[in-house]
């Protein structure tokens, strides 16, 4: 059986998210939303409001709703939060299971866009929470992911280049390869961190 229309709508609405639709500061069109998925406005509404409770939609001065633009301040503390939890993460995790996550066919195919890259990188990092069997700090990871989602789409102007640093991480050709991948999304996180504060600096002479 077909899922319930709510259910349905919040699928797409959270599709349409990921695959980088939106863009941050812009009044999100609902009827364009309802035409999209085959529904009234209201269902619209309704997962909308969802995915605001899930810090990932906010609402619009004017009415409506809309994908924040998430100031440096914010994006330093959820990295740090993220940094944090895969540092817990991985010390949970044996090296094979670091190993059977960072084995699997991470590709953005032939035509990388920004919103792969960003999908790719909640893959890497959520498959890697999953793995250790704590469903409440996967769903956690993936959620500080998703916020960081329209983030990592601004960075990504060139895909090839971005892909090549999530290569990094999920490269096992290294002799500890546990000790490697915390270093290498340490380093991750530090670099995204600095970047961020770097903006921070510039706008305070400005």
């Amino acid at each position: 059986m077909d899922p319930p229309l709510h259910e349905r709508v919040y699928e797409g609405l959270k599709e349409d998210y990921l695959a980088g639709h939106f863009v941050p500061g812009k009044k999100i069109d609902i009827q364009d939303l309802a035409t999209r998925h085959r529904s009234s406005k209201t269902p619209v509404r309704e997962a909308a409001f969802i995915l605001v409770g899930e810090g990932l939609l906010a609402h619009h001065a004017d009415g409506g709703f809309l994908v924040p633009v998430r100031e440096p301040a914010e994006l330093i503390e959820l990295l740090a939060f993220h940094m944090q939890m895969m540092a817990a993460t991985l010390s949970n995790l044996r090296e094979s299971a670091i190993r059977g996550v960072l084995l699997q066919p991470w590709t953005l195919g032939q035509r990388p866009s920004p919103a792969n890259v960003a999908n790719l990188a909640t893959g890497i990092f959520a498959s890697l929470a999953q793995a250790t069997g704590n469903h409440q700090a996967s769903l956690l990871i993936r959620c500080v992911n998703e916020r960081l989602h329209y983030a990592r789409i601004a960075e990504a102007e060139n895909p090839t280049i971005a892909e090549k640093e999530l290569a990094t991480i999920i490269d096992i050709n290294v002799a500890n390869l546990s000790k490697a991948t915390r270093r290498r999304i340490e380093a991750y996180h530090v670099r995204k961190i600095a970047h961020q504060q770097k903006i921070i600096e510039i706008h305070s002479v400005i």
